[in-house]
């Protein structure tokens, strides 16, 4: 399945899993993350740092899933980062148009289907950042290095344990 009818899919499940909760039936999906902890976006975000090619480092997965571990790039314009592109080992995998409704805050989408990807971390150079959604449906680690910097990619994994995530679910290289 290809990553953008996954994004796809994501807000509609989210919106599918709130309606069985509200009419009390079954459990729900299970993400990645336990909403029952606060999540929050960093405010020390600049989208002119942010922006550029980034290697996914972690990523969450089910069991039986094996992680992609491709790359990430961001462009920004007047601000704000307006584009997010998604590389595979083949190259370029899907391109999305982004908002970013707030500071550390990536929407892909639109409303109610949108996602939005929140920056909960970022190290003060812009070298490792961590990166969920408020459903806990994703999160990475990205870092500008396909290796290097263990400390930081601990502290990211770090951050999404405080965050609710599931870190067993969690795979770094």
């Amino acid at each position: 399945m290809k990553r953008r009818q996954i994004l796809a899919m994501t807000g509609a499940v989210a919106v599918a899993a709130g309606l069985t909760a509200c009419v009390g039936g079954g459990s729900g999906v299970e993400f990645h993350r336990s909403k029952t902890r606060q999540l929050s976006s960093t405010t020390r975000f600049d989208a002119a740092r942010f922006a550029g090619r980034w290697e996914i480092r972690g990523e969450f997965v089910y069991p039986g899933e094996k992680p992609s571990f491709g790359a990430v790039n961001l462009t920004h314009r007047n601000g704000s980062i307006v584009a997010l592109d998604v590389y595979g080992p083949s190259g370029l995998l899907e391109r999305y148009d982004t908002k970013q409704p707030a500071p550390g805050r990536i929407s892909v989408g639109t409303p109610p289907f949108d996602t939005q990807y929140w920056v909960l971390w970022v190290d003060a150079d812009y070298r490792t950042a961590a990166i969920g959604t408020p459903s806990g449906s994703f999160g990475w680690i990205i870092d500008r290095s396909r290796s290097g910097g263990e400390d930081r990619i601990k502290a990211a994994r770090d951050v999404l344990g405080f965050n609710g995530y599931t870190l067993s679910r969690l795979r770094t290289r």
